[in-house]
């Protein structure tokens, strides 16, 4: 067993906007709520808006997700890697890089290191535990309290 992500005294993190987060393959997670957000401030229907942005949907859930593969980059991004929806951005965005997966295992916040300078940063902000926690609780977050 992998050892967890020690977080009893803090972690530092200060996101320098590089936009390597945003390009790592995966899938960006969206609640039904976040569609039709993200939807409504690029001025789309969320049909449009699902369709565009290649949007995968469970019919069940409405639990909706985008792909990122390819070393492209999230189809939200700018050409200059900023996120078109900054103001808006999923939880899953906002949350990084406190997500369970990171605070599970040690390991993987220090292979994300290798791409995110922003992680245990000197000048990044300090994220008490009971911080960090919440940002944990809140990025599996899927209702319309966004």
């Amino acid at each position: 067993m992998n050892p967890r992500l020690d977080i009893t005294s803090g972690r530092r993190f200060g996101c320098t906007m590089c936009g390597n987060c945003c390009v790592e393959d995966g899938y960006v997670h969206l609640s039904a709520f976040e569609v039709r957000r993200i939807a409504d401030y690029l001025g789309l229907a969320p049909s449009v808006f699902k369709g565009r942005y290649l949007v995968d949907e469970d019919p069940d859930t409405l639990a909706a997700s985008i792909p990122v593969k390819d070393g492209k980059g999230c189809p939200l991004l700018t050409p200059d890697r900023q996120c078109s929806v900054h103001p808006v951005k999923p939880s899953q965005c906002s949350t990084w890089p406190f997500w369970p997966e990171m605070i599970g295992e040690a390991a993987e916040w220090q292979r994300c290191k290798s791409y995110c300078p922003g992680l245990d940063a000197k000048d990044g902000r300090l994220y008490s535990e009971s911080e960090i926690r919440g940002l944990v609780t809140l990025g599996g977050r899927t209702d319309e309290s966004g």
